[in-house]
């Protein structure tokens, strides 16, 4: 809250100046050091022309000279060591200052001489770095020193009239020189605090707008009038295949290599040409980073009205799209999840009813009927099994897995369980480095990825690999490949949706309930052929934390 008192003049100011004061102290002090020898010039020249007349006593005048450079030499060497008593320090400086040259002033011809304009001079010194109190009082020891010196020139037979008016005068320019310098010294200091202040809020704001702005997915540019980019965050680096580099938009030879540059350089010149004020999108199709293209939709937003700098917005379509569809995905699970918990109960009706019908049936066209729907309620009891899955997946639970010593005991219980030739099965263990991930997650997505794979394989020995390796870059990769004929091209892209098969007996919800249990537990996976020439031509590439 703002009192209307002047900083200086407070009493936290009077025990902790601010260093501006202790900084013009020591102007102060090494000044003092100049004047002291230039005082001293002037007495060897007192023989010179007509200068000396202007001394009154030489004598007096060089004795004071030499203590008063004497005192301003020990001043400054000592300034350092009474650092935490500013105020009397200044005190003796201002009295030292003003007691010698008054002494000067005596010896140099009184009032009249010029040694009195250094004494309002030193005056004014010590009211830059005072309180508005001790500027007064300083003025007033400068008066009484004037005072004194025409009592002086009065008792000696002085003219009267001309001493007191001098005397009046100096002592009025005292006062109105060291009042009107505080003055301006604690307005200059509260404007300087105002000032220090706001740089201090500008510095944490900048700081704040520029790590959010690094932080953004968004990809940002700042660019100047003549197009040289100023800020890019690394959103945006990555997007244009400039991560680290700050060219221009308006040299075509400001960077090489850049997949996106030329392209974002034309749009710039063309929003360029629009009116000012025009906020302009536009569209893009960029390599990316991955492979593939992504499409790019440009933002140019001027900053003031009158064409200066554009901030550019570089906004990834993919992402987007990509959260639609899990928003999609994720709608579409809970209906399902819905749908599927009511068809269970009158599908488990169906199954007993069908059963006790087929016990008495002898007919074979009438048999063959009852199996086929005893197939395909099977395959709807699977996809409900699935999508409850799905809909009550739990939250991982990451814990440290051997995968050696998980496959030891998974693979003898999937063979059990699904009843598969185990010598279609083939283990390579290359490292022993564990991962975090669940182990029940963990169970069920080999699951899906084995009996999919012996699904397509064939029936050869060692038709399907499960393979342990360290990839490289500190990499761990666990792959499921089979030796069957992999996926067609145009089918890549939806591998991984939910109810995408390419057999009439599959659910399409294992590679999707597979991935969404890897994501979960901060794994990724990947589907990926090995060429015509290579036994197996495809797999399934996990790629887990490691521990």
């Amino acid at each position: 809250m703002t009192t209307g008192r002047d900083p200086a003049s407070t009493p936290e100011a009077a025990q902790f100046p601010p260093e501006s004061y202790r900084a013009a102290l020591r102007w102060l002090a090494t000044s003092r050091v100049a004047v002291a020898l230039l005082l001293l010039t002037f007495v060897p020249l007192q023989d010179v022309g007509r200068f000396a007349a202007r001394l009154d006593d030489p004598a007096l005048f060089e004795r004071a000279a030499v203590v008063y450079l004497l005192a301003a030499i020990a001043f400054l060497s000592t300034l350092h060591r009474f650092h935490a008593r500013f105020h009397s320090m200044l005190v003796v400086h201002a009295l030292t200052d003003l007691v010698a040259l008054a002494t000067m002033m005596h010896a140099a011809g009184g009032l009249r001489g010029g040694v009195v304009v250094l004494l309002i001079a030193a005056l004014a010194g010590a009211a830059i770095v005072s309180t508005r109190r001790m500027a007064a009082s300083f003025a007033a020891v400068a008066t009484l020193l004037v005072l004194l010196e025409a009592a002086w020139v009065l008792l000696r037979g002085g003219e009267v009239e001309g001493v007191t008016v001098m005397a009046g005068l100096v002592g009025i320019a005292c006062f109105a020189t060291a009042m009107t310098v505080n003055w301006l010294a604690t307005r200059l200091y509260a404007q300087e605090q105002i000032a220090s202040r706001r740089g201090d809020d500008l510095r944490r704001q900048l700081a704040v707008t520029s790590r959010v702005v690094a932080e953004l997915q968004q990809g940002v540019l700042i660019v100047d009038v003549d197009g040289q980019v100023r800020t890019m965050n690394p959103a945006a680096g990555a997007l244009l295949g400039v991560a680290g580099r700050l060219p221009s938009l308006a040299d075509p030879h400001s960077i090489d290599g850049g997949a996106g540059w030329s392209a974002l350089r034309r749009a710039y010149a063309r929003w360029r040409d629009e009116p000012v004020g025009r906020h302009v999108e536009a569209e893009l199709d960029l390599p990316a980073p991955g492979g593939g293209s992504a499409r790019i939709r440009l933002r140019f937003l001027g900053t003031d009205e009158t064409g200066g700098d554009a901030v550019v917005f570089l906004e990834d379509q993919r992402a987007f799209e990509e959260r639609a569809q899990q928003l999609k995905l994720a709608s579409m699970g809970r209906l399902s999840a819905s749908i599927a918990h009511e068809v269970r109960n009158p599908l488990a009706a169906i199954r007993h009813a069908n059963s006790l019908l087929a016990e008495r049936l002898e007919d074979p066209a009438q048999l063959r009927l009852a199996r086929i729907v005893e197939d395909n309620t099977v395959r709807i009891d699977r996809i409900v099994t699935d999508v409850l899955s799905i809909a009550r997946r739990e939250r991982a639970a990451e814990e440290s897995v051997d995968v050696a010593s998980f496959l030891k005991g998974f693979l003898p219980e999937f063979v059990a369980a699904s009843g598969a030739d185990p010598r279609r099965i083939a283990v390579r263990l290359e490292t022993e480095l564990p991962i975090r991930f669940d182990s029940n997650h963990l169970r069920q997505v080999l699951l899906n990825l084995l009996s999919n794979a012996l699904r397509y394989a064939s029936p050869a020995e060692s038709a399907v690999l499960i393979e342990w390796r360290e990839s490289g870059a500190h990499r761990l990769e666990l792959k499921v490949a089979d030796d069957g004929p992999g996926l067609p091209t145009e089918m890549l892209e939806h591998a991984f949706e939910p109810f995408f098969t390419s057999e009439s007996r599959g659910t399409g919800l294992g590679l999707y309930l597979a991935r969404e249990l890897c994501v979960a537990n901060s794994a990724t996976i990947r589907y990926v052929t090995g060429g015509a020439s290579a036994r197996y031509r495809s797999a399934f590439v996990i790629e887990p934390k490691r521990d």
